[in-house]
């Protein structure tokens, strides 16, 4: 009695041999029984002998072990039919055979072209099958000199496998006929997914939920071919999960890609706007209004609604920037259908402006309007427009005129001590603006034939300190723009952070200005 080896996974795989020996070595040397000629197999492998009428298997100490059915074995384990071996990257199906009388008397010591005892099996094209000695991935036209250095080779360790491999399947060889024929497991005995192409040896196919074995070769030659090599070494060793979130995500990136070259190519007139805001609050909105380069087209009037919640009465400001106003009565502003004021012709290019509503014109819980209207453009012909549209609510205190008068009179003055002191804190410049401006709201609030001189201080003041903070504002940016000119973008970062320190609050446009220029910057 004898057995037969069939390899079910490898480069050969489909191979058969059969042994009628007692015991047959297999390993990397050409002294084994099974030559293996690959990297993760040692040169003295593994051992299959019988004793009486069964069949066992040994690990000879190899580098990288030897698994029955997906077990590493330790010691001496019984075969049965069926049974996987995998030695590195090649598993074979066992299986017993009855050998025969003419078999059992085969001489066994012939000798091959080599001068070996037994059969060498070479050329892997011209035979399929072969008896007692077995050689697996040498190339057909290797020489003495390239047999004696494999055999010479370290064993190069490779991964261990997880989980249980399993069983081969039994491994009858079926009839082939045609030209290329694929075999099914549930027609013949092969393992499913070999495939036998025009009578010639067999090898894997693609099957579904199953890779083919990627050789040693196969991969080094990948690698040789670089970027694109690797990227097919990948695929083809890649799960059907892993191909599919690839393909997805290239999928969106081109479609990314494709949006992004549409969007470039739509002019930007026809590109659809933002929706048009309808009302204002403490945020300023930075989209512009008007007739020109602006964002809405309003020829000639433009409305905003906004509503105050207070249990007392309050005065409202509306802060704007104005640009193209040709003179000071050109644009009216208007409050409820009642006219609080007109923007002041162009000073100052981006100079924000300030509007008092006064508290007799806002109700309180209610929707308000505010409207500016450009009387002098019905030909709707000159460009206009108004832009960062915000209010300011101010609480009224509950005071007759005195208390008014030294309630405004105690800021006044504490507006003047923070001025004195505006280079020693960051923040003192602001903080002197504020209290001079609540000084001024503070008398807004009396009737104005009967305001005392220190309103007209007040908002002199305000004037004054504003006028500082924009020079403070635009040096912090120079200072910025210029350090990142030259490279030093950290001193540059630091600059545009420390805007916040001088003006702690959006009220002042300072802050937009310092995001516009980090955007600029990329920092």
């Amino acid at each position: 009695m004898g057995f037969q080896l069939v390899i079910a996974e490898g480069k050969e795989a489909g191979r058969e041999f059969e042994f009628d020996q007692d015991s047959v070595l297999i390993g990397r040397t050409a002294e084994c029984d099974v030559i293996l000629y690959e990297a993760g197999v040692s040169r003295k492998h593994a051992r299959i002998f019988s004793e009486s009428t069964a069949f066992f298997i040994e690990d000879l100490g190899s580098s990288n072990g030897t698994r029955v059915n997906g077990s590493a074995i330790s010691g001496k384990q019984n075969l049965k039919p069926g049974d996987s071996i995998a030695m590195g990257p090649v598993v074979f199906s066992f299986k017993p055979v009855e050998l025969s009388p003419a078999e059992a008397n085969t001489d066994d010591n012939a000798v091959g072209e080599d001068g070996s005892p037994h059969t060498r099996i070479v050329s892997l094209a011209e035979m399929k099958k072969s008896r007692n000695k077995a050689v697996v991935g040498l190339n057909k036209q290797a020489g003495r000199e390239e047999v004696a250095e494999h055999g010479r080779r370290a064993t190069a360790m490779i991964p261990a496998l997880k989980g249980p491999r399993p069983s081969a399947p039994s491994t009858k060889r079926p009839s082939v006929s045609g030209k290329n024929t694929k075999l099914a497991a549930k027609d013949t005995d092969l393992p499913e997914g070999v495939e036998v192409a025009g009578g010639g040896r067999p090898k894997l196919a693609r099957v579904s939920g199953e890779r083919p074995a990627i050789s040693a070769a196969d991969r080094a030659r990948y690698m040789r071919e670089g970027p694109l090599g690797r990227f097919r070494l990948f695929w083809d060793t890649a799960s059907k999960g892993t191909r599919s979130l690839v393909a997805g995500g290239a999928g969106l990136l081109a479609l990314l890609i494709i949006g992004g070259i549409v969007s470039a190519l739509i002019p930007e007139d026809a590109k659809p706007k933002a929706k048009e805001p309808e009302v204002i609050s403490g945020d300023p909105i930075e989209f512009s209004f008007g007739l020109g380069e602006v964002t809405y087209e309003r020829p000639d009037e433009k409305s905003f609604d906004f509503e105050v919640k207070s249990p007392v009465a309050v005065m409202v400001v509306l802060h704007y920037v104005s640009k193209n106003i040709n003179s000071k009565d050109e644009v009216a502003i208007t409050v409820n259908g009642v006219e609080v004021g007109w923007i002041p012709a162009d000073t100052m290019e981006d100079k924000p402006q300030e509007q008092i509503i006064p508290a007799n014109l806002v109700k309180r819980g209610e929707i308000n309007t505010v409207t500016f209207d450009n009387v002098r453009n019905p030909p709707e012909e000159d460009p206009w427009s108004i832009r960062s549209l915000w209010i300011e609510v101010a609480v009224l205190p509950e005071k007759d005129e005195e208390g008014l008068k030294a309630d405004a009179d105690e800021k006044y003055k504490r507006g003047l001590l923070e001025w004195e002191q505006r280079d020693i804190g960051a923040s003192n410049r602001w903080d002197a603006y504020k209290n001079f401006r609540e000084a001024w709201l503070t008398l807004e609030a009396m009737p104005a034939d009967r305001r005392p001189y220190t309103h007209r201080l007040a908002k002199d003041k305000m004037e004054e300190t504003r006028r500082e903070l924009d020079i403070k504002c635009r040096d912090l940016l120079l200072k910025a723009r210029s350090a990142f000119n030259f490279a030093k973008y950290d001193q540059a970062r630091y600059e545009l952070d420390h805007v916040k320190d001088f003006f702690p609050t959006n009220t002042h446009p300072c802050q937009y200005k310092a995001e516009v220029e980090r955007l600029e910057m990329d920092l």
